[in-house]
């Protein structure tokens, strides 16, 4: 009996919870856990989520060229370790620099890093922004792929769920009015909300498990 009030409280697992285990995704950057019940379906595909982020992000902003997508694809997974200005800056350090009279062009100083090659990546708006067009890209999407990897990880749990941090920086009223709100993995979406009006959405997500319903359920 005192056995059985433990794993009520405690929610120690059942011999079929301990053999079971959520199965794993692979994202094109990242391996993150997959969904444990096939009834419910998120609101994106694990599969593509990198591809999907990164489309989003060239046509939310349009500060680069589409055939650059390969490039961004292969950076990306370098943000979270080294940052995106600096990931975006040794893009832009590497290889032949324009010249002082092309750079002045584009309206940037002459000291200032800019290749041939990432000039030639822009796209017309993107000359209007040519220090941060990589940077801005690369935030937005990588920040997307972060939020879908904690809802997927939430997803996994029968009683997992999605709680809003706000932004990592320059937030908005949407991250002001919803932070720490609760929303159910199978609801949340990782790309930046509507209501965002910043170039890259700074919002975060975490992913817990409601332990009182937990107990709940197994008493």
């Amino acid at each position: 009996m005192f056995k059985a009030l433990l794993e009520c409280l405690f929610g120690t697992p059942s011999k079929d919870e301990e053999s079971s285990s959520p199965a794993t995704v692979q994202t094109n950057t990242r391996s993150v856990q997959a969904p444990a019940s096939p009834k419910r379906k998120l609101t994106f595909n694990p599969d593509t989520i990198t591809s999907d982020a990164i489309d989003g992000a060239f046509e939310h902003l349009g500060l680069l060229i589409p055939s650059v997508k390969p490039s961004i694809e292969a950076a990306i997974y370098r943000c979270m370790a080294e940052g995106f200005k600096a990931v975006a800056l040794s893009h832009r350090k590497d290889g032949e620099q324009l010249s002082k009279e092309e750079k002045k062009a584009f309206g940037i100083r002459s000291n200032a890093f800019m290749s041939k090659r990432a000039a030639s990546e822009l796209s017309e708006k993107g000359t209007l922004k040519p220090l941060e067009a990589h940077y801005l890209t690369l935030w937005r999407a990588d920040f997307t792929i972060d939020r879908a990897k904690r809802i997927l990880t939430a997803s996994g749990h029968e009683f997992g769920r999605i709680s809003q941090l706000g932004a990592h920086r320059d937030g908005c009223a949407f991250c002001t009015e919803n932070y720490d709100s609760y929303i159910d993995p199978f609801t949340a979406s990782p790309f930046p909300p509507a209501e965002c009006p910043n170039a890259a959405c700074g919002m975060m997500y975490h992913a817990s498990v409601d332990w009182v319903a937990v107990h709940k359920s197994r008493c």
